[in-house]
């Protein structure tokens, strides 16, 4: 059976459980005597709620971060960045020092002053945490002025920096407060000047934040905010069709079509800052290391055919390793490859193929097996043997950082919003996880030009991002897929609400109609 058949079945039976489940359901009931409170359903569970302790964060906790916290710089939902607790910021000519200008009379959970000392200490402490090197790129220092401005220096210019104070480490944490509990303390009962407190988290349960009466933008509309762990897609979608949940995070562009029809509910899509891209191994005696087999690879496969069969066709068919919201991104002069079934024979036909099986590796039970099992018959349609490897998450992380595969479907998810982003899969830095066992040729050439981008700001980075892309296209080391995806799914009742581009909400813009 084919995997669009595979996919259409299941839609149907998803579509049949969700109209037996809803008989009887009241949609919307559950606020109709509360317009104070939201409950958002999700899988993906918060665990960390304290950024700069040694365990470090992850992608999820920033749904709880953002909201209890705020940064200097804010990252908006379409990948902008606007003042946040820095009414105004400027930077040297030489692109080293960056001069933050802080808002006055902004208010801890607690009751603490916000002022400089904060900011020294969040970016001190979080610089040498696990997460310093990844999102405060180049930090060589922070230097206080007065009580509300403060000087950041860094090593060597770095055009993303903006990017990393608005990241989930840039979250501001009060030293005062921290200098009375310490590391164990803050994990425990964390505070910053964000439009929520942390109340409580039950482990595999909920998670729930109340209002910062005293918030600098004011006082949030929505005064109790729980976060509900459910890690059952249907039971999400069913639950918010009969009124037990408000909002549910990230649901499949699928499940919130097969929403449409329903006039009490409404949802919303963006990219996110993820690229979905098909990495090539060219080491270790693998098929890859045959340019021609590569370029075969390259020519045979047929994006739109794999977004409409995991995307519905929502996505942003890429051209590039890199999302065109990513600043330095390149407009012009940029290599790219078709689709050819009938070139991709002929640079097989030129390869050293010899009916080996070609294997590609991603995680089992995503979208992206869905996209490997396309990818499996565009493959074989052109004469390559094509197994499709669906392992757990342990196991493809174990897999991919060794470079043990042949290929790998891989989704990039960047916190950066900047072309730099790209050059994971290249950089040389002796100790670098992707370095271990793994490295393509070019890459001596390659990841110089990514540190000539990231050193300069403005137009003048892209022709480095240009010539860096361009290599790594003609030398079909990867094949980019789609730009990812980020929904949300929720009462109609609500307004306020639309999808991140990563991933998370910002509570206090959501209010009950």
């Amino acid at each position: 059976m084919g995997v669009m058949s595979i996919k259409r079945i299941l839609t149907l039976l998803l579509a049949a459980v969700l109209a037996l489940a809803l008989t009887g359901c009241d949609s919307g009931s559950r606020n109709a005597d509360d317009g104070t409170s939201v409950i958002l359903a999700t899988s993906g569970e918060p665990y960390h709620f304290y950024a700069l302790s040694d365990e470090g964060c992850a992608g999820d906790d920033n749904l709880v971060l953002s909201n209890v916290y705020d940064c200097l710089t804010f990252l908006e939902a379409d990948g902008s960045i606007s003042p946040g607790l820095a009414e105004s910021w400027s930077i040297s000519e030489d692109g080293l020092c960056y001069t933050f200008h802080l808002r006055e009379g902004v208010k801890f959970h607690n009751g603490y002053d916000f002022t400089a000392e904060d900011v020294k200490f969040t970016f001190d402490k979080g610089a040498a945490g696990p997460l310093g090197s990844a999102l405060f790129v180049n930090f060589k220092s922070c230097e206080i002025v007065d009580d509300y401005t403060v000087n950041i220096y860094l090593s060597a210019q770095y055009a993303g920096f903006l990017f990393g104070v608005a990241s989930r480490l840039g979250g501001i944490c009060s030293k005062a407060y921290y200098d009375e509990v310490g590391d164990a303390g803050y994990l425990e009962a964390p505070i910053g000047t964000g439009p929520y407190k942390f109340v409580e988290a039950r482990s595999g349960e909920k998670i729930v934040l109340e209002a910062n009466a005293d918030y600098w933008r004011g006082t949030p509309a929505i005064q109790h905010v729980t976060i509900q762990i459910v890690p059952d897609v249907s039971t999400q979608l069913i639950g918010l069709e009969c009124g037990d949940y408000d909002a549910v995070r990230n649901p499949s562009i699928d499940s919130c079509v097969r929403l449409s029809g329903n006039s009490e509910l409404a949802w919303d899509y963006t990219d996110s800052t993820a690229r979905i891209t098909l990495y090539l191994a060219a080491w270790g005696g693998r098929i890859g290391e045959d340019k021609n087999f590569r370029k075969a690879v390259q020519c045979g496969i047929n994006k739109e055919e794999i977004n409409v069969g995991t995307n519905s066709g929502y996505a942003t068919i890429l051209d590039i390793d890199m999302c065109p919201m990513y600043d330095g991104y390149p407009t012009e002069g940029i290599v790219t490859v078709d689709y050819d079934p009938e070139q991709a024979r002929a640079y097989l036909a030129a390869s050293s193929y010899d009916g080996r099986t070609f294997e590609i590796l991603c995680q089992s039970g995503t979208t992206f097996e869905i996209a490997a099992k396309i990818l499996q018959s565009q493959l074989m349609a052109i004469g390559i043997a094509t197994e499709v490897v669906a392992v757990d998450n342990t196991t493809y992380t174990e897999l991919e950082l060794s470079g043990n595969f042949d290929a790998v479907i891989r989704e990039q998810l960047s916190s950066m919003v900047d072309a730099d982003g790209v050059s994971t899969y290249f950089n040389t830095t002796p100790g670098f996880a992707y370095t271990r066992n793994c490295m393509y040729p070019l890459a001596d050439e390659i990841y110089p030009l990514f540190v000539k981008g990231r050193e300069v700001q403005g137009e003048e980075r892209i022709p480095y991002y240009t010539q860096a892309c361009n290599i790594i296209t003609e030398e079909a080391y990867l094949v980019p897929l789609y730009n990812g995806i980020i929904t949300v799914a929720y009462n109609a009742g609500l307004q306020g609400v639309e999808a991140h581009c990563l991933g998370t909400y910002n509570f206090f813009h959501w209010s009950w109609k």
